[in-house]
């Protein structure tokens, strides 16, 4: 491509990512809810009382907020049998369910009671979970998936987690820990541990527009994409972490996307696959990578960062992964926009002038526990520091840390000076 040509194509691969950090951010606060009609407070562990607030709010149809004390609210029954039995009644207006702390308030199936879902929205649902924990949902046999949510209207998770949920089997569908047809925000909040007998052991979208921000998705197992298979109108994904996450029978250790993808300030690290893209697997959706960094993930033979063709562009990116028995760190080759650090230069279809090659020099996974706060450091003296476009940076990096102003670095987080 002629220079010019090159730089015009360039600015508006910028101008499209920046409306994309914009619309993410937009959508990740979420839709402006309306007047209260109705604050209901349930005790600890309360459940009658939650159950019975679910249904009062579905028949008033406003925006009601059932605020929960601290405690652990045990289900021991489906509540109804839409899409698959449902621990809590179908969720068909706006509603906030109101935790006093994630690691205080829970709403779980209980270990000894039948398998079922958690949470149902419906088309005409909006959800919001704020600051809680929903853990244990079951779903079994001829399902559609969601054993913690299925979500066919609006649901947002807040200061939230979703965790050690479990659909068993291939029939019991995919989306071990949420299954969303609709639109689905997950804003400083964690899916962790859930497992999928079909696609997507975190989370799986079929349709409506997917939103991660300063979010840990971890340690979920599916068998086409560990973390998340998305498969929705587009996904956008920034300051999160999606780490240790298997895709056992397919691509995508921690994301499998056949939809557009924005990667922006994240980290994705630790996953495992047997086939192809141990961190991303990109199959034609195509999308934007930036200042992200893929490294440390796992493959039996080969494409251990990527299985990604050209319609999938990086810019300001770390991609790192091994050679394995003469395969490539890539499965596929990506499009490079520039001040990118291949460990691997065959990943990219041509090296732009700003790109590097070789060793990243990146120090151990490190988590202080804060959702969207795992990353690898650059230790002193790596080739990324200075070496990224300080034009498509974002003032902050992953951890919220503010970038260097002249020569911000390449990956997700700023790191050490020499």
């Amino acid at each position: 491509m002629p220079s010019r040509d090159r730089a015009v194509g360039v600015s508006w691969e910028r101008g499209w990512a920046l409306s994309v950090i914009v619309v993410g951010l937009a959508v990740a606060l979420g839709p402006a809810r309306p007047c209260a009609a109705a604050v209901v407070e349930c005790a600890s562990g309360d459940v009658a009382c939650l159950i019975a607030a679910v249904n009062t709010a579905n028949a008033s149809g406003g925006a009601n907020t059932i605020q929960l004390q601290p405690g652990t609210y045990s289900l021991r029954a489906p509540d109804n049998n839409t899409d698959g039995p449902n621990g809590l009644p179908s969720i068909t207006s706006a509603l906030t369910i109101v935790g006093a702390g994630v690691g205080t308030t829970i709403i779980e199936r209980d270990p000894t009671a039948p398998d079922f879902r958690l949470l149902h929205v419906a088309a005409t649902g909006l959800l919001k979970l704020e600051r809680l924990t929903a853990r244990g949902g079951r779903v079994t046999g001829m399902s559609s998936g969601g054993a913690g949510i299925l979500n066919r209207g609006t649901a947002i998770l807040s200061q939230s987690a979703l965790t050690d949920c479990m659909t068993r089997g291939i029939d019991a569908g995919g989306g071990g820990g949420i299954v969303s047809v609709g639109r689905l925000v997950i804003a400083g909040s964690t899916v962790s541990h859930n497992s999928a007998g079909g696609f997507g052991g975190g989370l799986f979208t079929l349709g409506g527009l997917l939103t991660v921000v300063d979010s840990t998705i971890s340690g979920n197992t599916g068998n086409l994409g560990g973390g998340l298979f998305i498969g929705g109108q587009m996904a956008i994904i920034i300051g999160s972490t999606i780490a240790d996450n298997i895709s056992t029978d397919g691509s995508g250790g921690g994301v499998f996307s056949q939809s557009p993808v924005a990667i922006i300030n994240s980290t994705l690290t630790g996953n495992f696959t047997n086939f192809g893209g141990g961190g991303l697997a990109d199959s034609g959706g195509g999308g934007i990578i930036i200042n992200t960094t893929i490294a440390n993930n796992d493959i039996p033979v080969g494409g251990e960062a990527l299985f990604a063709s050209s319609a999938l562009a990086v810019y300001n990116t770390i991609v790192s992964g091994r050679q394995i028995l003469g395969h490539p760190a890539c499965f596929g080759r990506v499009t490079s926009l520039g001040n990118n650090l291949f460990s691997d230069s065959s990943c990219a279809v041509g090296l732009l002038s700003g790109d590097l090659s070789g060793d990243p020099r990146l120090g151990d996974f490190t988590d202080d526990g804060t959702p969207g706060h795992g990353f690898l450091p650059l230790l002193r003296r790596s080739p990324a520091l200075n070496a990224g476009d300080a034009g498509a940076c974002l003032p902050t990096d992953q951890r919220g840390h503010r970038r260097t102003a002249k020569g911000c670095d390449i990956g997700a987080i700023e790191g050490t000076r020499p």
